[in-house]
């Protein structure tokens, strides 16, 4: 029965590798097509007068590829090693709600809604900080050697 869960879990992880690699691919592909076109459509508009509000879309693609990223190196060390990075996660999280404040209407938002995504983003910096500089990171180096 092990052998059938390990080969089954194998077989999960390859398939999932595949998904977010063709997911990537796509997400390329719309990150150039997103940055031709947006360029050329504003310097039709108004010339060289660039604004941020015109490299939103681009930005957020941008960030889709990075989460994406992660995800598949999340499932490949989880493949090989048979183990969850908590650094990895934590670093996911962090272009999540980076994506996330990428989209926010900033005219439109709730003042509670902003306090809790800078909550989030300093407990997700502060436990990333505390895993990777931590007394924890230092205990493991000690460990390995």
């Amino acid at each position: 029965m092990e052998k059938f869960i390990n080969k089954f879990e194998k077989i999960v992880s390859h398939l999932l590798m595949i998904a977010v690699m063709c997911y990537i691919v796509f997400q390329n592909i719309s990150l150039v097509w997103e940055t031709i076109t947006s360029y050329a459509t504003r310097i039709k508009q108004s010339g060289l007068d660039y604004t941020q509000e015109y490299g939103k879309n681009i930005f957020i693609i941008f960030f889709n590829i990075l989460l994406a990223l992660e995800v598949l190196e999340t499932v490949r060390v989880f493949d090989k090693e048979h183990q969850i990075k908590i650094r990895i996660i934590l670093l996911v999280c962090l272009i999540a709600i980076s994506r996330k404040i990428l989209t926010m209407n900033i005219h439109d938002s709730h003042p509670l809604d902003d306090l809790a995504l800078s909550g989030l983003v300093l407990s997700l910096s502060l436990g990333y900080y505390l895993i990777h500089n931590g007394p924890a990171s230092r205990s493991l180096a000690i460990n390995k050697k």
